[in-house]
């Protein structure tokens, strides 16, 4: 009869201690809402919008802001002293927001072109406008043009550095191409409705 209740005790010991040592989401993105807004919907010219992106790349991409390895203009722009475990509740969170995207101001012709453009070089890791991912790459409807234009130059320039599949789709492109495709993008609605 005693080795149930041991083990009892020591399941809700470990229960505890796990729950003791949870990240403290609120408390973390607090210095993210600044820019990124409460939800991840960015408040701040040429930030991206955060909400309802897929978890993982949020992941790769935040660590890659406290690592060093993702170039940022933003100071302490992600701090180093966050955990693996901070930095995988963090892009839950922002995964799991359902807050709305602003409509954005854009150009009819570019989105147009942009249409063109994507279904021929864009669609197959960024289908159904943006809003699904194939290849692991982000979930593009409603981002922020801004943002969009500004870190399309920084892939052109070689300042941010491109996923394999990204060379072939850029290759070619003018810069008027490129800020079509950022205004497709922007001009759809996150979900489908």
């Amino acid at each position: 009869m005693r080795t149930p209740i041991v083990a009892v005790a020591f399941s809700a010991l470990f229960a505890s201690a796990a729950c003791a040592a949870a990240p403290d989401v609120q408390s973390l993105t607090t210095p993210c809402a600044e820019c990124h807004g409460p939800a991840g919907v960015s408040r701040a010219a040429k930030t991206p919008h955060l909400n309802g992106q897929l978890a993982d790349y949020l992941e790769q991409e935040i660590a890659g802001l406290a690592d060093g390895g993702r170039a940022t203009g933003v100071a302490n722009h992600v701090p180093k002293t966050w955990s693996p475990a901070d930095i995988t509740a963090v892009a839950q969170f922002y995964a799991q927001s359902t807050a709305q995207r602003p409509a954005q101001a854009v150009d009819p012709q570019k989105v147009a072109q942009g249409n063109v453009i994507h279904g021929k070089r864009c669609a197959e890791c960024h289908p159904d406008a943006g809003r699904r991912s194939d290849h692991d790459a982000p979930l593009m409807a409603g981002q922020d043009l801004d943002y969009m234009l500004g870190e399309t130059r920084a892939f052109v320039s070689g300042k941010r550095k491109f996923v394999f599949l990204m060379d072939d789709a850029f290759r070619g492109l003018t810069p008027d191409e490129l800020d079509a495709v950022a205004h497709f993008f922007a001009s759809q609605a996150q979900v489908k409705k």
